[in-house]
């Protein structure tokens, strides 16, 4: 997937940070985030760490990602819905290959 959709108020963005040996929730730290809940510039903040981090991921079941014993990653799902089309991206970035401004979308939620 190299390019975002459109993305409207109706879209759901959802980070989680899994893997590793052990699971234990309260590391996973999942966040939530609906644009329509942003104002004008936070929403064009996550579109734009988005748009930066798509090229990065790969989808579910890739070889760099899950199912490589200790290794985390970053599960990033988007959820969205436009006149034309809706549908779900689902994207997973190794933890040592996170951008810092996925990071920090991970752990503020903005």
């Amino acid at each position: 997937m190299n390019s975002l959709p459109e993305l409207s108020d109706d879209a759901v963005i959802d980070v989680a940070r899994e893997g590793g040996f052990a699971f234990i929730p309260k590391l996973s730290g999942a966040r939530r985030i609906a644009l329509a809940q942003l104002d004008p510039p936070q929403r064009e903040h996550v579109c734009g760490v988005l748009r930066r981090v798509l090229p990065m991921g790969e989808p579910p079941g890739g070889q760099n990602c899950a199912g490589r014993g200790d290794q985390r990653y970053y599960r990033i799902e988007i959820s969205y819905a436009t006149q034309h089309q809706s549908g779900n991206i689902v994207i997973l970035i190794p933890e040592d290959q996170a951008p810092p401004e996925l990071v920090q979308l991970w752990q503020d939620g903005q």
